[in-house]
Order: structure tokens, then sequence, then C-alpha cells
């Protein structure tokens, strides 16, 4: 009985273990808000100076305040850029080979192109004299029926006034078609300059044929011929009477 008693005894004396406490929610919550949160702006901060850029960057969370409105934003907004126009087509160009504007080439459609000087045309032509050598060299000259006097002078039929002072003003020489033979006479002024012709100096009329050459001081001709004995203009004559079209002397 002794041994119950005492065993029962000692249970109701024994403390009974501490039941754990159960603090007010309103407590908790309270003591929560002493917690020091984390700076979201002094984080942003950090990462951006971490990587190299030192301009702070706006908190997201303030954007929604600092936005304008919608109307505000339709006006700043940068205007649309207006659709790109198609290219206008161009004309191609023709290049012809050799008209390039180059040292040494004319392009004879430039506007800045010098028109040559019109030619002086001559009906019924028997002959030519171009100049081979000497002052006026490339000048060409056109020989009709008659007499085709050689000087310096303007009222010469073949005018050479190029700088050959060796020349005489009118009449140093002369070259005569005959219509009725149809052939080619050289003759001299008598000046005291020579003619010569194919360089021999000419004494007296000598008959001229196609390709000869005529130096008078520092000047030769070349006599081309046109009218022979095979086609002149008065056998091309329709009808009995002499050709009024072949000048005459």
């Amino acid at each position: 009985m002794k041994f119950l008693s005492d065993l029962f005894g000692r249970k109701k004396g024994a403390s009974k273990p501490a039941e754990p406490s159960v603090e007010n929610f309103a407590d908790v919550a309270a003591r929560s808000d002493t917690v020091a949160k984390p700076n979201t702006d002094d984080l942003l901060n950090n990462v951006n100076a971490a990587v190299g850029d030192k301009t702070p960057k706006a908190n997201i969370w303030d954007m929604d305040d600092d936005l304008p409105p919608v109307d505000t934003l339709q006006e700043i907004a940068p205007a649309a850029k207006p659709a790109a126009k198609p290219a206008r087509s161009r004309r191609t160009k023709t290049r012809l080979i050799g008209f390039e504007s180059t040292d040494g080439v004319v392009d004879l459609f430039s506007d800045n192109a010098t028109p040559a000087a019109p030619t002086k045309s001559t009906k019924f032509p028997v002959g030519w004299v171009v100049v081979m050598d000497g002052p006026g060299r490339g000048e060409s000259f056109t020989l009709v029926a008659g007499m085709s006097q050689i000087g310096r002078g303007e009222d010469q039929a073949i005018q050479l006034d190029f700088g050959d002072n060796a020349i005489s003003r009118t009449n140093h020489a002369a070259i005569v078609y005959d219509a009725e033979t149809h052939k080619f006479l050289l003759g001299h002024g008598g000046k005291s300059n020579v003619v010569r012709l194919n360089d021999t100096p000419v004494i007296s009329n000598e008959a001229i044929k196609d390709g000869d050459l005529i130096r008078i001081g520092e000047t030769t001709l070349r006599f081309t011929q046109l009218c022979n004995d095979e086609f002149n203009w008065t056998n091309t004559n329709d009808g009995d009477e002499e050709s009024d079209d072949v000048a005459i002397a």
C-alpha cells in the first residue's frame, strides 16, 4: 500500500510540462514591421555600378505614377516617317565609243562643243587644190572652169594668205581648166619667186595631171582632178546647146 501511495503522491506533486505559449497575431505583425526591408533603389544602383553604368535607373515600381496621360504620349510620340517614294525611273543613256569627254576627245553632242564653220559650196567643180605643206596646211580650194589665180589677195581664187610672204599678192601663178579639151594647165605670173611643178621650175604653161605638186615659196599644193575626157560637166548636159552651168572666164 505504501508503494502505491508513494507512487500516486509523486505523480500528484510532479510539475506539469510547460505548454507552448501562443502569441497574439497582432503582436507578431507589429514586430514584423520593425524588421528592415531592403531598399530596391539601392539594389538597382549597386547592380548598375557593378556593370559600369553610372546613371541611376528609374524604379520600375514608380513608373506608373510618373507616366503622362495617354493623350500626352500620343502628342510627344515621334511622327511616323513618310513612306519611301519609289525610285524614279531613269532613261538609259547611250554612250558612243570614241565620244567620251576625255582629254583629246571632243563630245560632239555637248553644248560646249565648238561648231565648225559652214563650208562654202561650189557648183560644178572641176578639181581641187589642197595645201599639203607650209603655212595653211590642210586648207583646200575648189577649182572651176576657166582660170583660177593664186596669190595672197582677197580677190584671188586660191587665196594663200597664211603667212608665206614669198607668195605675191596677186597672180603669182594660175591654174586653167579648158572646157573644150578638158585639160588643166599651170602658168606663172612672171614674179621673182619661181613656181615649181614637181620640183621643176615653170617657164611656160605646163599641163598638170591628178596628184601633181605645185610649190610656191614655203607652200606646197597638191592638185586633184575631177573633170577629164571621161567625165566632164559639158558631156552630161542634155541638149545640143552649150551648158550654161559651166563658168567661162
